[in-house]
């Protein structure tokens, strides 16, 4: 059971990731550059913590 809620939260953290990736839009009139450049640390954030979770936090 843990292993199941182990792996549905590292895949809400992925999704996540991806949405924010996704929304990382060259030049977007309606989005800054700082905007568009803290979205993609957060993603990479996420990234890095579900790795931890993948890896049992090791």
């Amino acid at each position: 059971m843990r292993h199941l809620i182990r792996r549905k939260a590292e895949a809400w953290i992925l999704l996540a990731a991806w949405i924010l990736n996704g929304r990382n839009a060259h030049r977007a009139a309606v989005v800054s550059r700082r905007d568009n450049n803290d979205m993609h640390s957060m993603a990479g954030q996420l990234e890095a913590i579900a790795k931890r979770i993948n890896q049992n936090y090791t």
